[in-house]
């Protein structure tokens, strides 16, 4: 009996033994592949992520409009990467087999820098990498702690090694600040979310992991100033994203998950609604350059209390009281018998290709809304009226009607149009009645050919009415890009889709191209 004992105990050692050491090495396994994740996360909002796979190489190589997208330079120097690194077995026998991460970053002079990190094998040396690329005829010099590498007489990189972590870029400064930045893990919560979002390969071609906190400062390599107007929504937005990429050779693709982080903001209201069938789009001219949708369906029991949270929490409830009794005492009309009653369930803030901002809401009776108006309106025409009494929309509906204070408005068809120039409304009541609307233009039908027409919010944009914007907010070098047929200009469509799903948006990204693009007659 003793020595059954005596057995079971060796038996059990040995098992505690082993998984000790099984999730030791897990754990060295999982530090080991956080280096590449805290070096890509340190200065950077905007990564992509592939593993290191050769047939995965391959197909995403057949993806050209990734290189419309990046521009002729990028796309060349990538390339080159891939053919003289990454191609080469004495040199990719050296890395891990992991994720290879791309990060975007604001680089010198008004550019947008990539840097890319990976790793070695745990049990390859520094060494052996430089005398590799040596061999495959890549010119290796020290500048300081870096690396220069010359791919070609007119392409060359940075190279940073520390320990087995191996950090590529077409310039200095990405790499020295992600080594500066990393060992202070500044970036934890958004390494955190992309832990939890699963392992950084999962079962597509490739992942987009965005912190929407830093999208801000890439943005500042391609336009001037703070952001406001209608990309005012990214200042301060504390949410993450992970989108997984679908290969198509007809349009670029990513789905996933979207966590707004702080529920004091706008957007996290939708992340607790279903999303609806979009009509309000039926309203918008041909000349729309983008616009931004909100899906509505329970305005009085779910919307309306959580907006007003949001004003008690950014200490504006008082103001809008104040707009809503000085409504009930100048004109003794109850300004919650109009809007809360009479809102069906979809708002757009959306823009023209000349640059004019416009808003609308649909309503279930908007004759009945056009009459309770009626004492707080001064006539401009016939079908246009002025709001007397300013900050009624922003009170009913936040942020996306901040800028139409006392705006024009006019009603089609149970819409509820506003603009702050009545030009700007008899623009579109002209094209409305003429039937020059943007859901019948062919690059509005297919992108919804492609996607599904129910969706809670959906942030959209079209290239080609978007030029004059362009010029005048982009950077040369990006606006030049922007107008070229082998960059953005290929592109006829841009659409983003969060649905909301307890407390987290499902989320559709989408850009689009011209059907003969890929189809001609």
């Amino acid at each position: 009996m003793k020595k059954i004992y005596f057995i079971l105990i060796v038996l059990c050692i040995a098992m505690f033994g082993m998984a000790y050491f099984y999730f030791s090495k897990l754990n060295t396994g999982s530090d080991y592949q956080e280096n590449s994740l805290f070096a890509a996360t340190a200065n950077s909002g905007l990564v992509f992520s592939v593993y290191n796979d050769q047939r995965i190489f391959d197909i995403l190589k057949g993806q050209d409009l990734f290189l419309q997208l990046l521009g002729k330079e990028k796309s060349e120097q990538l390339l080159l990467l891939k053919d003289k690194i990454a191609d080469q077995p004495a040199i990719n026998s050296l890395l891990a087999n992991s994720d290879i991460l791309i990060s975007f970053v604001p680089g010198p002079g008004k550019k947008i820098s990539y840097m890319i990190s990976t790793q070695l094998q745990q049990d390859a040396q520094k060494q052996q990498l430089l005398e590799a690329l040596k061999k495959g005829g890549i010119k290796v010099r020290q500048e300081k702690e870096l690396y220069h590498i010359n791919l070609t007489d007119s392409i060359s990189f940075y190279l940073g090694i520390d320990k087995s972590l191996i950090l590529i870029s077409e310039a200095r400064e990405p790499i020295e600040k992600s080594l500066e930045l990393m060992p202070l893990k500044k970036s934890q919560a958004f390494v955190n979310y992309i832990r939890s979002a699963g392992k950084l390969r999962q079962n597509s071609l490739g992942n987009l992991y965005v912190d929407f906190s830093k999208i801000p400062e890439l943005l500042s390599a391609v336009l001037p100033g703070k952001l406001s107007g209608n990309l005012a929504i990214l200042n301060q937005l504390e949410s993450f994203a992970t989108l997984n990429y679908n290969f198509s050779k007809e349009r670029i693709f990513l789905n996933g998950s979207t966590k707004v982080s702080e529920q004091d903001q706008y957007l996290h209201i939708f992340s607790e609604m279903q999303p609806a069938r979009i009509t309000i789009d039926q309203i918008l001219p041909d000349n729309t350059s983008n616009y931004r949708l909100y899906s509505i369906p329970d305005y009085q029991s779910k919307f309306k209390p959580a907006l007003d949270r949001i004003f008690s929490s950014q200490k504006k409830d008082q103001q809008i009281s104040r707009i809503l009794n000085e409504i009930k005492q100048t004109y003794r009309l109850d300004p919650n018998k109009i809007f809360p009653v009479y809102f069906k369930d979809q708002l757009i803030t959306f823009q023209l290709k000349t640059g004019e901002n416009l808003g609308a809401i649909n309503l279930s009776n908007g004759d009945m809304v056009g009459q309770l108006l009626l004492d707080i309106s001064v006539p401009y025409d016939n079908e246009i009226q002025q709001l007397k009494s300013p900050g009624l929309l922003f009170a009913y509906f936040g942020d996306p009607m901040r800028p139409f204070d006392t705006p024009y408005y006019t009603i089609i068809d149970n819409n509820l149009i506003v603009a702050n120039q009545p030009s700007t409304l008899q623009d579109i009541l002209r094209k409305y009645k003429s039937d020059n609307l943007l859901m019948n233009t062919k690059e509005y039908t297919a992108l919804y050919n492609q996607l599904s027409k129910t969706a809670g919010i959906s942030f959209y944009l079209n290239p080609e009415n978007s030029t004059e914007l362009a010029r005048k907010t982009l950077f040369t070098p990006f606006y030049k890009h922007f107008l070229s047929q082998q960059g953005f200009r290929a592109f006829s469509s841009i659409l983003l889709q969060l649905n909301g799903d307890k407390g987290r948006f499902q989320t559709n990204f989408m850009i689009n191209t011209p059907e003969q693009l890929f189809n001609p007659k």
